[in-house]
């Protein structure tokens, strides 16, 4: 059993419940709560119940898992060259083994989407999964092979995770309160506003750690013929290219704190908690030489996204003492 959970990542995969839940009672419901139902007067409340929302996370959570399977399958020789001690698929779990997990996992949250669409009556909803286990196919085949399409796969992806929690949350509430919210001139905009802001930090965070990992394993990816940024262009241009991404995310925190924010809780996080890690990511980066200086980048970058997720919470505060 364990093989099985390895396989997938599952460490990784928590973060995919973590994000979107964190999403919906620390975004989504205190607007509601304390912004939205104060200026309408009346109580606003979730329409998108709780079990209906585990079947959201839960679509995503297996989608991630075959992925991580399907990406085992095909990545067996550079695994084994970059990082032999991890193989599992033709060692632990027979090829196909593998093959019949990642489409059991594909077959369950496809079965999960459908009754999910059919709770929404958007039955489109199925064919947009059904294209997520298409990406996630295709970056595994071919995507990652090629100069930065698979990075830029990764992100994007990662960044539809706290989308997901918005847009969905954005429909069924509309759908009870559209009509008395454009009575009053309100809008639910500013929740989108929100999630947009935590997806681009999504994106911009797993562009950058996508592009060290590249780094970190440009032995085995070089044996492939893999076109990664540092296969094509070398490690100095990476070095530049992850420095001036993080350098850009630093940015993008202080503008959006200078611009929209201004409070102070808001402003110790993220200089203590968001860009002195960055800060430190860069220094890292410029001195980095080898194999084990790439993987420390690495890890402390999945340190920031988790960190980036947890300003949340702040938000929750900031949401209530702002009213």
């Amino acid at each position: 059993m364990g093989k099985y959970l390895s396989i997938i990542r599952w460490p990784n995969l928590l973060m995919v419940p973590l994000t979107m839940y964190l999403m919906r009672y620390c975004i989504v419901q205190p607007m509601l709560d304390y912004q939205f139902s104060i200026q309408l007067g009346s109580q606003l409340r979730l329409q998108l119940s709780d079990g209906y929302f585990f079947v959201l996370v839960m679509i995503n959570v297996l989608l991630g898992a075959a992925g991580y399977v399907i990406n085992d399958y095909y990545d067996r020789r550079i695994d084994t060259l970059n990082h032999p001690e991890s193989v599992i698929v033709g060692k632990s779990i027979p090829q196909r083994h593998a093959i019949i997990y990642h489409w059991a996992l594909n077959a369950a949250a496809i079965v999960l989407a459908a009754i999910f669409a059919w709770h929404l009556k958007l039955f489109s909803i199925v064919l947009v999964y059904m294209m997520f286990a298409g990406i996630f196919w295709l970056y595994s085949t071919t995507y990652k092979r090629q100069l930065l399409v698979g990075n830029l796969v990764v992100a994007i992806v990662t960044a539809t995770i706290p989308l997901q929690v918005g847009l969905f949350e954005y429909l069924t509430l509309t759908r009870e309160y559209g009509y008395e919210m454009l009575l009053n001139s309100l809008s639910f905009m500013p929740i989108m506003y929100w999630m947009v802001g935590f997806a681009f930090f999504a994106f911009i965070t797993n562009l950058i750690r996508e592009i060290v990992k590249d780094m970190e394993d440009l032995e085995g990816d070089a044996s492939c013929g893999c076109n990664t940024l540092p296969m094509a262009f070398g490690m100095r241009v990476s070095k530049i290219v992850v420095v001036a991404l993080i350098a850009l995310t630093i940015a993008a925190l202080l503008a959006v704190y200078d611009f929209y924010l201004h409070e102070s809780l808001t402003f110790i996080y993220i200089c203590v908690f968001l860009i002195v890690p960055l800060v430190l990511a860069i220094v890292l980066t410029l001195t980095a030489q080898d194999v084990k200086h790439y993987h420390r980048i690495s890890t402390l970058l999945k340190v920031v996204m988790l960190l980036g997720v947890l300003y949340s919470v702040v938000v929750r505060q900031i949401i209530r003492f702002v009213v």
